[in-house]
């Protein structure tokens, strides 16, 4: 399978679909907003959120442990953007329900990325899916 790329200027992490992975990935883009200067609280949201988006694109999104996912991050205008891009078939977003069920099984961790960021993106590009994640950055901190 040809490598993904993302056509971003922002800083990229690339690595394999081994969930090991997953801890290494939140620590680059909770260490980016940390330098950006985001407060203690928005740090815990969106390591939260990052971690459950790599863990879907880890899980659910890479056809084998081989797979590459790629982590893309940092301020776009008064945002913090991160996008996590996986090689797997996608899915439709529209039929994750917002709703809160206690007895679902999946989208808990879609609808605590939405509870926890600003804005959340999922969409297919035909290679893989594509999570972006945006947190404004604190008035205080700009």
């Amino acid at each position: 399978m040809p490598r993904i790329t993302l056509h971003d200027p922002l800083d990229q992490f690339e690595f394999s679909a081994h969930p090991q992975n997953a801890g290494p990935a939140r620590e680059k883009v909770r260490d980016a907003a940390r330098h950006a200067g985001f407060t203690a609280l928005d740090l815990a949201d969106i390591e939260i959120a990052v971690g459950e988006a790599v863990t879907n694109a880890i899980l659910y999104g890479s056809p084998s442990a081989d797979s590459r996912v790629i982590l893309a991050y940092g301020m776009v205008g008064l945002s913090f953007v991160i996008k996590i891009h996986d090689e797997g078939s996608g899915f439709d977003p529209g039929l994750v329900k917002m709703e809160e069920d206690t007895d679902a099984l999946g989208g808990r961790g879609i609808r605590l990325m939405r509870a926890l960021m600003d804005q959340v993106d999922l969409h297919y590009d035909g290679r893989g899916m594509v999570a972006s994640l945006h947190k404004k950055l604190p008035h205080r901190a700009v």
